[in-house]
């Protein structure tokens, strides 16, 4: 079943080369690697679309990340960025002399966009594997990277050990049968850097579910003589790859790796810059023996954002959660910021190192009761309106990854080709081009908590634009959702439509239209992702999901009737 999307982005070259010499002038350190790590794995896709290459510009790209990583690693041990910003800005003019492209696609860098990845932990690992191979064996390291997120992480790894040979390399091919292709060009590249006898460090997020991108890159170092001896791996974890067959299982065990430590160091230095003490992690569902009567709602901890409590001198609680590094942290905290200022939600108070702290809204999750209680239905509709005006995109929602999704997920939910299921695609498709909104894409009664001064939406930034579908969206996507989290009947459903199109100016009857339209393709995706849900939470957790899934699968049954 689809449950995510293709979040990757299209963006003008310039504009992006300049926004990193912004940030090297400003000493962003952290934001320049993420965000030049992108730019070369944007260019190189490119540039390389069926091998990987080296020549002109990938040693261009090479050179500034590694001054990107030079200056983030001075950061990161409290010494002057300074040089290495300064060439890396040097570095810039160099890629800007082109050849370049107009417009590249810029996919996200997982592990920094929801994750919580700190680069600064592969600095600590890197440091672990110069202690054993030795500082003169480790400068010698060859560093390979596997994009995406390989390129910024392999640039920390490089400038942690003074290694300056290295490259980033992408796995091509169907899941199952991925590969490293080459040119004669690159491997004639590494087998000079081979040469100089040191091991090869292959540095990725990793390893994942079966750890086939990681194997495949060793493969391929195998037929350039790098044997088991020299081969090292720096992953996010050290163990992991649950659906990999045994022998790569076996494979991975064999191999020397270095992971980062916990980051519990991070945490605090967070919340010192936003000036909170007392903290609390809330992460992986914790939050639910903090609020009270959360204590029966579902979690799924390897999907949930990292989030932690804390409290400032005045004795108020805030909530400081990840948001992302660089410019998909930027655009959280400023998505938080608007909100606040129409006042559909808690107003931000700190940033720092990819978190936003926000005040935390004192009182307990709404319940199904609230649905009969008028003011929770204005709450509603005024916050959906308000979202609607705050988080406009510019740009005509896309319908094409939503009824793709919907027909996908409800084919293999429901089985066979339901007549009502290629209604609401025909319905979805001549739907009126409509711009889209950042929605919130989670409107389920525990969304909502009931405090001392009426409703207050959270947890309300990133799952309309995060790894997930929807992404940008009509604004009806919401409506419906809250159709049906909210259980709306067709009167009450008629009049949040009516009270959403005469507080943002659209027409009534194509919001009323485009709710109808959104019921299938919302409870399509909430049912795979319940499903999703089910299959990686324990115990109480897992049959909460099924119960969730059955109540969207059921969902999905009448929006289909109806559209039939």
């Amino acid at each position: 079943m689809i449950v995510y999307r293709d979040a990757g982005r299209v963006e003008a070259v310039r504009r992006r080369l300049d926004r990193l010499r912004r940030l090297a002038e400003a000493g962003d350190a952290a934001a320049l690697l993420v965000e030049a790590g992108e730019l070369e794995q944007a260019l190189l896709d490119a540039a390389n679309p069926r091998r990987d290459h080296w020549g002109t510009l990938e040693q261009r790209l090479r050179t500034l990340l590694l001054a990107a990583g030079r200056a983030f690693v001075a950061a990161a041990r409290s010494s002057t960025p300074a040089p290495h910003l300064a060439a890396a800005r040097t570095a810039l003019a160099r890629i800007e002399a082109g050849p370049l492209p107009t417009r590249v696609l810029v996919r996200p860098p997982e592990g920094y966009v929801h994750y919580a990845l700190d680069p600064a932990g592969y600095v600590a690992a890197a440091a672990a594997y110069a202690r054993v191979a030795g500082a003169a064996r480790a400068a010698r390291a060859i560093i390979i990277g596997i994009r995406s997120i390989g390129t910024s992480l392999s640039a920390v790894v490089a400038a942690a050990l003074g290694a300056p040979a290295g490259a980033s390399i992408r796995p091509r091919g169907p899941v199952g049968s991925r590969r490293i292709l080459a040119t004669a060009a690159l491997e004639a590249r590494l087998t000079r850097w081979l040469g100089r006898g040191g091991d090869v460090l292959l540095v990725d997020e990793g390893p994942g579910a079966t750890g086939e991108t990681l194997a495949a890159a060793a493969e391929w170092l195998a037929t350039l003589g790098v044997g088991r001896e020299r081969l090292v791996i720096l992953p996010s974890r050290p163990y992991g790859m649950p659906l990999a067959p045994p022998d790569r299982q076996a494979w991975f065990e064999a191999t020397r790796r270095f992971a980062p430590p916990p980051d519990d160091a991070r945490i605090e230095r967070v919340a010192g810059r936003i000036g909170l003490d007392d903290v609390v992690d809330l992460s992986a569902g914790a939050w639910r023996a903090r609020v009270p009567g959360a204590a029966g709602l579902p979690s799924c901890p390897v999907h949930e954002r990292r989030k932690y409590l804390g409290r400032d001198s005045r004795g108020r609680r805030h909530v400081f959660r990840y948001a992302g590094l660089g410019a998909w942290g930027d655009a959280v905290a400023e998505r938080a910021a608007r909100l606040a200022d129409v006042g559909a939600g808690p107003a931000p108070t700190g940033a720092a190192d990819g978190f936003v702290a926000l005040l935390w809204a004192e009182g307990s999750p709404a319940t199904p009761a609230a649905a009969a209680d008028p003011a929770f239905r204005r709450a509603v509709a005024r916050y959906l309106a308000a979202r609607d005006r705050a988080l406009r995109t510019g740009m005509a929602a896309r319908v094409e990854p939503i009824a793709e999704m919907l027909e996908s997920n409800a084919r293999e939910a429901l089985g066979g080709c339901d007549a009502g299921l290629a209604a609401a695609v025909r319905r979805l498709e001549r739907l009126p081009a409509r711009e889209a909104v950042i929605p919130d894409a989670r409107l389920d009664f525990h969304e909502w908590v009931v405090t001392a001064s009426g409703y207050v939406k959270v947890d309300a930034l990133d799952h309309g634009d995060g790894l997930r579908l929807p992404g940008p969206a009509d604004p009806a996507w919401d409506l419906a959702g809250a159709a049906i989290e909210l259980a709306l009947d067709p009167g009450a459903a008629a009049e949040l439509a009516a009270r959403h199109a005469a507080a943002t100016g659209a027409s009534a009857r194509e919001t009323a239209e485009a709710l109808a339209a959104y019921r299938a393709p919302y409870a399509a995706l909430r049912l795979a992702d319940a499903l999703l849900s089910m299959e990686e939470a324990d115990g109480e957790d897992r049959d909460l999901f099924r119960r969730r899934a059955r109540r969207y699968r059921d969902a999905l049954r009448a929006a289909l009737r109806s559209a039939a």
